[in-house]
C-alpha cells in the first residue's frame, strides 16, 4: 500500500474514531472493520517508518521532580541488567533545585556502561516524538522513575526479538496475583514453556484482565520502535499517564502477539508518591520535596532489601530506605591520585 494512501486510511479512520466518541453507535461488523483498518494502516506506516532503524535496544525513561527516585532506577538498571542498552531520560524540573537534582543525576551517570543522554521537556507531548526520534534500533521499552531492577536480566533478548511477534515483558511472572492499580485479586493466565529461553513463558494475551490485557504498559515492555513512533503521532496525550492511556486505546494492535515474561519479575514498580494531576492513581505520600532534601543531604534510594522479591503485583509500596551516596569509581580514583601526588612532592 502506498504510502499516501496509509495516511490516507488513518485520517479515515481517526475521523471515524472520533465520531465514535461523539455518540455514533456502531455494529460489532462495523467496529471490527474500523479497528482492522487502523491496524492495517498504522502497521503499513510502521513498516514504513522502521526501514532507517537497526537491530538494537533503546531504553527511554521518563521522569518529574524525582531525581533521587530516577537515581534509584538507573543504578539498579546497570546493577542488574547485562548487556544494557543506551538510555534517553525524559524529564522535567518545577524548581532550580529539581533541576539542579537532575544535572548531578546525569554527572553521575556520565561513565555508566551504556550511555545515557538526558533531555529536558518543553511540554510532554512536543519532546516525546523528539526523543523518539533519537532512537536508532529496531527495539525499545519505556521505564518510569519509581521502577527498580529486582533481579538480574541479560537484555540480549530484547536486543533481538521480533516485537511485532511476541510482548516481551520484564515485569509481569505468574505469581502476579493482584492489581494494585485495581485495587483487587486478579487470576494468572496458563503458562506454557517458552522456546526462547529457559526462565521464560509465553502466555496468550487478553485471557486474563488488568495487567494480562494491558500490551501498551511504559513499565517494561519490549516494543517495536517504530510502531510507537506512529501510534505516538496519532494519538492524544499531555504527560506519561495519558501516553498510556492513549497507547491502551489500541490495544488491539497488539493483542494478537505471544506474551513473554519471566518465570520471576525483573522489575517492581514501587509508587510510593505522585507527582501528576492527570490520573488519580493510586500511590503512597512520601512527599518529592521531603526526597529532594534528603538527595542534597547526600542520601540516595536504596532498594538492596527489594534484591530476589516476588511481589504479589506490578506495583508495590515498600517502606522507603536511604542511604550515603558513594561517589563516583572516578572521583575516588581522581582523589586518590591526587594524595599520591602530593606526597610525592
Amino acid at each position: 500500500m502506498a504510502l499516501t494512501k496509509i495516511k490516507s486510511t488513518v485520517r479515515v479512520v481517526l475521523n471515524q474514531a472520533a465520531r465514535m466518541a461523539g455518540g455514533i453507535l456502531l455494529s460489532a461488523r462495523s467496529y471490527q472493520s474500523l479497528l482492522s483498518s487502523r491496524r492495517l494502516a498504522v502497521e503499513g506506516l510502521a513498516a514504513h517508518e522502521g526501514r532507517a532503524l537497526t537491530p538494537g535496544l533503546t531504553v527511554v525513561v521518563f521522569s518529574f521532580n524525582r531525581a533521587m527516585q530516577l537515581h534509584a532506577t538507573l543504578s539498579t538498571y546497570f546493577e542488574m541488567c547485562a548487556h544494557p542498552a543506551p538510555v534517553i531520560v525524559q524529564y522535567a524540573a518545577s524548581t532550580p533545585a529539581h533541576a539542579k537534582a537532575y544535572a548531578e543525576v546525569e554527572k553521575l551517570f556520565a561513565k555508566a556502561p551504556a550511555k545515557v543522554t538526558f533531555v529536558k521537556e518543553s511540554k510532554f507531548a512536543q519532546t516525546l516524538p523528539q526523543v523518539l526520534e533519537m532512537i536508532p534500533t529496531r527495539n525499545m521499552f519505556f521505564l518510569t522513575d519509581d521502577d527498580v531492577f529486582i533481579r538480574p536480566v541479560d537484555l540480549s533478548l530484547a536486543h533481538k526479538i521480533d516485537a511485532t511477534r511476541y510482548l516481551y515483558s520484564l515485569r509481569l511472572g505468574p505469581h502476579l496475583r493482584r492489581s494494585y492499580t485495581m485495587a483487587m485479586a486478579q487470576t494468572p493466565p496458563m503458562f506454557r514453556p517458552s522456546s526462547l529461553g529457559p526462565d521464560l513463558l509465553e502466555f496468550t494475551l487478553g485471557e486474563q484482565g488488568n495487567e494480562w490485557s494491558y500490551p501498551y504498559s511504559v513499565e517494561g515492555h519490549v516494543f517495536p520502535t517504530a510502531e510507537i513512533r506512529v501510534l505516538s503521532r496519532l494519538t492524544s496525550y499531555k504527560a506519561p499517564n495519558t501516553y498510556e492511556g492513549a497507547l491502551h486505546e489500541c490495544a488491539d494492535i497488539a493483542m494478537a502477539r505471544i506474551g513473554v515474561c519471566h518465570t520471576h519479575s525483573k522489575l517492581l514498580n514501587i509508587p510510593i508518591n505522585m507527582v501528576q494531576s492527570e490520573v488519580n492513581n493510586r500511590a503512597g505520600s512520601i512527599s518529592p520535596e521531603w526526597l529532594l532534601e534528603q538527595w542534597n543531604a547526600g542520601m540516595m534510594f536504596s532498594s538492596a532489601h527489594l534484591a530476589n522479591h516476588t511481589p504479589h503485583s506490578p506495583h508495590e509500596e515498600h517502606p522507603v530506605r536511604l542511604l550515603p551516596r558513594k561517589k563516583p569509581a572516578a572521583a575516588k580514583k581522581s582523589k586518590s591520585a591526587a594524595k599520591k601526588a602530593k606526597g610525592r612532592r
